[in-house]
């Protein structure tokens, strides 16, 4: 990679931004040293990993990473013989093992869901050992708890033991009214590690022991008793044997830690690389990055670009950028106003590049497409050199002359302002003989300028492009985008007018400028003009396709929920016209047996039949029969038999009309019906009938039987299954409620899905005839 292109594209900013995103010391090391992938396949395989990783905290969480800290010196001095760590030490160490461990648990669940992530435990354990030995050995604040070893806990028990007998022996000598008058306060106290009591200087010789301090107003001595020297002396012993005691734990354990140092290490190596991955999706996430596709030409789609340090700021109106730069371009100059972004662009184009070749998502769009290339180069900025005495122009060919040395096939080469800082004409000429040089080199050059030699260049060079940075010529302000296949002008009297300076300055350039110019910064202005109209044009016409587009999608999904509800509604009728059709033949072979069997009476049964004939009426009122079928009201005779809808039955009539109604008799039960009921009887005409069961292909009558077919031999299994329903739904408006479905053998596919239809409707099931005759199916109504 090279640092120079890094360091004026703000790379390194960014790997800072990265490094504040980590959670261990080793992280941010890392995250500060990543570098320009060198090949294709390693560029590819950073980003698969971050994928991976993404999908893996998805599922079960981040990863652990408290508890690391620089340790490294620690475990190398834990390696020399006879060292021993001090107990700061220890405890990062310990805190450290105990972070590995956490993580190395995490990772071991990783496996288990994705085998990339889990790698990076492989051939790792978490160290329990070493874990519990801290664990047996430091407590909460990092004192040397008794449980480190049999003989600290010894020594302890007897120091403790000595103290209680000092202490008994020093209060026994306060409490004695012998002594009441020289103790000055009422207290015991420690001096050089003795334990003393305060007496006043005066009686200094009235208590036998060896006196250890002053008070500072000299007013108090601090006296040990002779009773007591003997057990203070052995005080001092056994805290001497607690020190040693500490100390040889604190080597056992330095060399423990000596013996897991380098496990310790590559561990830690293991949580720096799993913290870079945290740190990128984070990173990601404060920019809003995406995961651009990696490619192997040198092309650049950056759809919607933002520069990740603009994008970061607040109450900053960030302008996206469409960086386009094909397989076949081998230059993409960009010009346009001063301040227009074009070198924002440039170093956007360059700095995404490098962030996706280091396995970093980039702030853009989805979809975007970023090709390899082998080394990202670029002169950018006033680059003059005080030291080495170069001015500004020397200093950008100094920087050229590196650029010569390091490109080469598919180099990213980014050059700002070219041509500037010299005599325009020799800078146009110097210009494109770099050009050329770094074309013939393979190079992808991606340059700004304010120069017109080189816009005319750019469009007589079959594989160079223009692009202008977007200008708005009413306001004389930027707007930040790029316009491909244009040229820009500099804009320089509208920037200075921005900028402050007095109009009688500008009014004098704009004079000089049409003297002395050439006429092609008006053209630019006048395509500057006529693109800005084009470009509100093609908006106001993209808008109103959008508003078309929405309008038609809106309308598309009220039909669709429309249908919905019309078949919603229709399955629920029919259910329940199933279910009251069922109800009614039930109720109506009940009246007649009741009335049969002599339980009720013909006016009881009669009643019965008529008040669920009234219900049926109410929820499904019949349409007026079919003209032919129709009856004449002055044939409605006594005796005459027809059809009565609400039952779908055939009756005969008792009893001239009266009004709108007659009685007639219907399965030995006497019924009040409505004319508007009555039809003539078996529904249609025979000749009607014939013709509409030719018609339909659906229902045909079978005389020997007296049941009907349904015949489906011919059709595709959708047409059949649509006759089936209608078919269906006709036989048992006529009464009909067992029928025999004709589909045929053939290929077994038809009668496949006429059973399967029939066995998930509710209201049908299928019987056997015990004929054992598979080209038809025999159905009944439940």
């Amino acid at each position: 990679m090279d640092f120079h292109a890094a360091k004026v594209l703000d790379y390194g900013r960014v790997l800072s931004l990265l490094s504040r995103e980590t959670s261990t010391p080793k992280g941010g090391e890392r995250a500060l040293g990543l570098t320009k992938e060198s090949s294709y396949e390693r560029g590819l395989a950073l980003l698969d990993e971050l994928d991976a990783f993404a999908v893996l905290v998805g599922s079960i969480g981040q990863p652990p990473l408290s508890g690391f800290v620089d340790i490294e010196d620690a475990l190398d001095r834990s390696g020399t013989q006879g060292a021993c760590l001090d107990v700061d030490s220890m405890l990062g160490v310990s805190s450290t093992v105990s972070g590995c461990a956490r993580l190395i648990e995490y990772l071991e669940d990783a496996a288990q869901e994705n085998s990339r992530i889990g790698a990076y435990v492989k051939g790792q354990s978490p160290l329990y050992p070493l874990e519990e030995m801290f664990l047996r050995t430091f407590g909460p604040r990092g004192e040397v708890l008794d449980t480190a070893s049999p003989e600290l806990k010894a020594i302890r028990d007897e120091l403790k033991e000595l103290r209680g007998k000092v202490m008994r022996t020093l209060k026994r000598i306060l409490g004695n009214t012998e002594y009441e008058h020289v103790v000055q306060e009422d207290f015991i106290t420690l001096r050089s590690n003795r334990y003393v009591v305060p007496l006043k200087t005066d009686f200094r010789g009235y208590l036998s022991g060896i006196v250890h301090d002053h008070s500072n107003t000299g007013q108090t001595v601090f006296v040990e008793p002779m009773e007591v020297v003997e057990i203070n002396n052995r005080v001092g012993e056994a805290k001497e044997e607690e020190s040693a005691e500490i100390r040889r734990i604190l080597m056992a354990l330095t060399a423990s830690i000596g013996g897991y140092a380098h496990t310790i290490k590559a561990q830690i190596l293991i949580g720096a690389q799993i913290d870079l991955l945290s740190a990128k999706l984070r990173l990601a996430k404060r920019v809003n990055g995406v995961r651009p596709e990696l490619v192997r030409e040198p092309v650049l789609e950056i759809n919607e670009a933002r520069h990740p340090f603009l994008d970061i700021r607040e109450n900053l109106d960030v302008v996206p950028i469409d960086i386009f730069f094909e397989d076949e371009t081998r230059l993409l100059l960009v010009t346009g106003a001063n301040a227009g972004g074009k070198t924002v662009a440039l170093k956007t184009a360059g700095l995404l590049t490098m962030m996706a070749h280091s396995g970093l998502l980039i702030p853009a769009a989805e979809g975007s497409r970023v090709g390899w290339f082998p080394e990202v180069l670029a002169d950018i900025g006033d680059e003059q050199d005080i030291e080495r005495d170069l001015s500004t122009f020397s200093a950008h060919m100094a920087r050229m002359k590196e650029i010569f040395d390091l490109a080469g096939e598919g180099t990213l080469v980014l050059l700002d302002e070219l041509g500037t800082g010299t005599d325009p004409a020799q800078g146009v000429a110097l210009s494109v003989a770099i050009l050329e040089e770094l074309k013939a080199m393979g190079a992808r050059v991606f340059a700004t300028t304010h120069l017109d030699g080189l816009k005319s260049y750019a469009y007589s060079s079959a594989e160079a492009r223009n692009a202008a940075v977007s200008f708005d010529p009413e306001t004389g302000t930027p707007r930040y985008r790029l316009l491909y296949g244009q040229a820009g002008s500099s804009n320089a009297i509208e920037v200075a007018r921005k900028m402050g300076l007095p109009e009688g300055v500008l009014m004098r350039a704009a004079s000089l400028t049409g003297e002395e110019g050439d006429g092609t910064a008006g053209i630019l202005r006048d395509l500057e003009l006529a693109r800005d109209e084009s470009r509100r044009a093609r908006e106001e016409s993209e808008r109103l396709n959008r508003e078309l587009s929405s309008s038609l999608k809106e309308r598309e999904a009220e039909l669709e929920e429309a249908r919905s509800e019309r078949r919603k509604a229709r399955a629920e009728a029919r259910s329940e016209a199933m279910s009251m059709v069922r109800e009614m033949r039930k109720s109506f072979k009940r009246a007649v047996d009741r009335f049969q069997s002599g339980e009720v009476t013909r006016q009881e049964a009669q009643k019965e039949v008529e008040k669920l004939a009234g219900k049926v009426k109410e929820r499904f009122p019949k349409p007026l029969p079919l003209e032919e079928t129709r009856l004449d009201p002055a044939d409605i005779k006594v005796g005459v038999k027809v059809r009565v809808a609400s039952l779908g039955k055939d009756a005969v009539v008792e009893s001239e009309p009266t009004g709108e109604k007659v009685r007639v008799l219907a399965g030995g039960i006497k019924l009040t019906v409505p004319l508007t009921e009555l039809s003539k009887p078996g529904g249609v005409s025979g000749e009607r009938k014939r013709k509409r069961i030719k018609a339909v292909a659906s229902v045909k009558v079978d005389a020997e039987r007296g049941s009907p077919d349904i015949v489906l031999i011919g059709r595709t299994v959708d047409e059949a299954l649509s006759e089936l329903e209608r078919a269906v739904d006709k036989a048992i408006v006529s009464g009909i409620y067992k029928f025999r479905v004709v589909h045929g053998r053939g290929t077994g596919a038809l009668r496949e899905a006429v059973r399967e239809t029939i066995a998930r409707t509710s209201n049908l099931k299928r019987v056997e005839d015990g004929s054992g005759d598979d080209a038809v199916t025999w159905v009944e109504v439940i």
